[in-house]
């Protein structure tokens, strides 16, 4: 499946995206970083990806994911991920990037985070 991004403003300053597909390496997954640090180029101070939809990640996602934290950690701003599934989870705990990468069980948990 074709990686998707769906951009969820909740207010000026808080962005959400809503990531379905496979987050493999390609034009697409470029795309979609491009995408994703545009907006947040643009006074965005919170970034929240939810992943409930992405099927599997790789080494080029993984990288997407560490750009981006760095990129609003750069700027003082926040990063969540939200609802990981279980192969994407285990990439993560595998490269030990779970406790790098705040990931929250539900979008309500980041917002508040």
């Amino acid at each position: 499946m074709i990686l998707e991004a769906d951009f969820e403003p909740v207010d000026l300053t808080t962005a959400v995206f809503r990531l379905t597909g496979r987050m493999t390496l390609g034009m697409r997954l470029r795309e979609v970083e491009s995408k994703i640090s545009e907006l947040t180029g643009q006074g965005i101070h919170k970034l929240i990806l939810d992943l409930s939809g992405v099927e599997f990640l790789d080494s080029a996602g993984l990288g997407v994911l560490m750009i981006l934290y760095g990129n609003m950690k750069v700027r003082g701003g926040k990063f969540r991920l939200v609802a990981p599934g279980s192969k994407v989870l285990e990439v993560l705990k595998m490269t030990h990037t779970d406790s790098i990468l705040p990931i929250d069980p539900n979008l309500e948990a980041a917002l508040a985070a």
